[in-house]
């Protein structure tokens, strides 16, 4: 009887075990236990797109470079993602707490029609991440002209370290250096065009008060000489 017992729970512990194997995917094991035990660091990420409603890959999938980059530093974590045609897109927000956020531009070459984003990892990956898109294609006929809702699924279980690749505070820092560059030069151009103003304003005014003054000297020369004439008389 003991024996009997005994086989029963082997054989109840295998079905468990088997049922755990293939009926519960072992990437949101690994989302839901523990993505804070990554050191920091870079790693490469696979992800797809997938419809807001559905598990069928959107159309999007294919607007986006594959694979992501999952940066852990000081203590949060950061994924940044290439997008090809990116003037299609002309907006990307990624969920942070109970609202969305524009994703933070890391690098764009406008000639090669790319651009390198990012977003502030919050939660774990146990479920695909909603993100909405703002998507124009003036080329088209019509032109597709939508907003929508897509939803990002990202793989925990490819997760690789990656050991040669740029720390993300330093792509963040020289594109902080870069923008400030343009933000002072956009802000000494302005400078430049008011004191042209300005200038120009100063000379109009100059030019105004000589005129004044030569029309003043002519009337009080003519006043002067009528009032001699008349003394003379």
């Amino acid at each position: 009887m003991q024996q009997k017992n005994i086989r029963a729970m082997r054989i109840a512990i295998i079905c468990l075990y088997m049922f755990t194997l293939f009926f519960m995917p072992q990437g949101k094991v690994l989302a839901q236990s523990d993505l804070d035990s990554l050191e920091e660091g870079a790693y490469s990420i696979d992800y797809v797109i997938l419809h807001a409603q559905t598990e069928s890959v959107s159309i999007a999938n294919d607007y986006f470079e594959k694979p992501a980059t999952l940066y852990v530093e000081d203590g949060k974590r950061y994924i940044q993602f290439p997008l090809n045609h990116s003037e299609w897109t002309k907006e990307l927000q990624s969920p942070f707490g109970d609202t969305f956020v524009d994703v933070v531009v890391i690098s764009e070459d406008k000639e090669a029609n790319t651009r390198v984003v990012e977003f502030e990892l919050d939660r774990d990956l146990s479920e695909p991440l909603e993100f909405k898109m703002h998507v124009l294609i003036e080329s088209m006929e019509p032109v597709y002209d939508h907003r929508y809702t897509v939803r990002f699924d990202f793989d925990p279980t490819s997760i690789e370290r990656l050991e040669n690749a740029e720390l993300r505070s330093e792509q963040v820092r020289v594109e902080s250096v870069a923008a400030e560059k343009t933000e002072d030069q956009t802000e000494n151009q302005t400078e430049n065009l008011a004191t042209q103003d300005e200038n120009k304003q100063s000379e109009k005014s100059s030019g105004i008060s000589i005129t004044m003054v030569v029309v003043l000297l002519l009337a009080l020369g003519v006043f002067i000489f009528a009032q001699v004439k008349r003394s003379s008389k």
